[in-house]
């Protein structure tokens, strides 16, 4: 226990060091844990909980304990003062894609990991899906917009409360909430702590450090800032633990004397680290994003420990938000989906065809969906008058739900196919 504190202890000096531009997590834990000091005894619990599975894994094969994707359902929670910071969807969608490249290893700049590394290199194993079913369930985009008088949020959490300008986090163990919005001195981003308070679960990026393209700004407009942040969820420390030639609790990274900046290159050598030297070109260090590329096997370990029977994100393993069958039968606008319009089916039930009328052409160009039971999308189409008439003659007797897909939310019928 003395040594864990101690660990904590150095992470807290180092704090006045760190540059604006970086991430916040350390800080965000110390004002956790002057908050509720009775947390260190959760964080050591979750350590030794890590280290276990850790021991227990090289004890064994790998496909004894992480074989396949792990899937984590995602909301995004945009906040936005000006409509610069109201990022699109397109930008959203290319920030999950850089997740689903660099937690399994298929980043194009993989060919820049340094050949010293290569063996260490981890495909983690994780997948990230923006989810299709809200807390209610309702369909959802998994993409909030929300406009807020709230010019920049700090640490103090403010951008995850609808009280305080923010929006209320989903169900962290259904979601991983990332809100994303305009940050207090320009700092890229922070993630809650692990075992942490329930409501203030997930991670937090600034608008134009998140996603490829659209607001991004180079340096940091790759996505790896997210992806960084995301390690924290996952219970990673900094590659430099915090300290100076700290401890991350990883084997195969090498010690390091404080964080990389900006572009590196070549072999830094520190804290008695040769011939590795830095491995800057890890995620959880705060080198340029251009710069990053890897996770190790040791952090995947680390990663992976906690969707364990009996880990802080084990829950999130039975969530539902991905199935494409929204609980609830319709959604209308009064309802939050801000949809405004309306779907009529008939025959129901049917043999042959089913008719989809709409109330109005504002649904024109909108995606039109059939799901079985199971969530499986069996035809779509795009809409292009009122009145539909959809050949359901092959499909087998049974529920099917049709969902129609507009910017400003879903619409969700059921029918019975005899």
């Amino acid at each position: 226990m003395g040594r864990f504190l101690f660990v904590i202890s150095l992470q807290v000096s180092v704090l006045v060091t760190q540059a604006q531009n970086s991430c916040q997590t350390v800080e965000y834990m110390h004002q956790a844990l002057l908050k509720s000091p009775d947390f260190v005894s959760r964080m050591m619990e979750i350590e030794n909980f890590t280290q276990g599975y850790i021991r227990s894994h090289n004890a064994t094969t790998s496909s004894n304990d992480d074989s396949g994707l792990v899937v984590i359902p995602v909301v995004v929670h945009i906040l936005y003062n000006n409509t610069q910071q109201n990022i699109s969807d397109a930008q959203v969608k290319s920030q999950i894609a850089v997740l689903n490249q660099d937690y399994i290893r298929r980043n194009a700049d993989t060919v820049n990991t340094p050949a010293r590394f290569k063996p260490v290199a981890a495909d983690c194993g994780f997948q990230f899906e923006l989810a299709k079913v809200d807390p209610n369930g309702y369909a959802t985009t998994g993409i909030i917009h929300k406009q807020t008088d709230v010019q920049s949020f700090g640490l103090e959490d403010g951008i995850k409360f609808s009280s305080t300008g923010g929006d209320d986090g989903w169900d962290r163990d259904s979601y991983l909430n990332i809100w994303v919005g305009n940050l207090t001195n320009g700092f890229l981003g922070y993630s809650s702590v692990v075992g942490g308070p329930v409501a203030n679960d997930g991670v937090v990026v600034l608008y134009n450090a998140f996603g490829v393209g659209g607001s991004a700004v180079a340096p940091f407009d790759k996505g790896r800032t997210t992806t960084h942040e995301i390690g924290h969820w996952m219970n990673l420390i900094h590659t430099w633990g915090d300290a100076f030639c700290g401890n991350d609790y990883v084997a195969d990274t090498p010690p390091q004397q404080a964080a990389d900046y900006g572009s590196p290159s070549g072999i830094i050598i520190t804290c008695n680290n040769a011939p590795l030297g830095n491995m800057y070109q890890n995620y959880m260090d705060f080198s340029n994003d251009a710069s990053m590329n890897l996770f190790t096997q040791g952090q995947k370990q680390r990663m992976i420990a906690l969707f364990q029977p009996g880990g802080p994100h084990y829950a999130i393993l039975s969530s539902t938000a991905l199935t494409g069958i929204p609980l609830k039968d319709t959604l209308s606008a009064d309802e939050g989906s801000g949809s405004g319009f309306s779907v009529s089916l008939y025959p129901n039930p049917s043999t042959d065809h089913i008719n989809v009328n709409f109330s109005d052409n504002s649904v024109f160009g909108s995606e039109l969906e059939i799901f079985n039971q199971l969530g499986m999308k069996l035809t779509s189409t795009i809409i292009e008058e009122l009145n539909l008439s959809v050949n359901v003659s092959s499909f087998p007797k049974g529920l099917y739900f049709v969902r129609v897909n507009k910017a400003q939310g879903a619409l969700i019928k059921k029918f019975i196919k005899l």
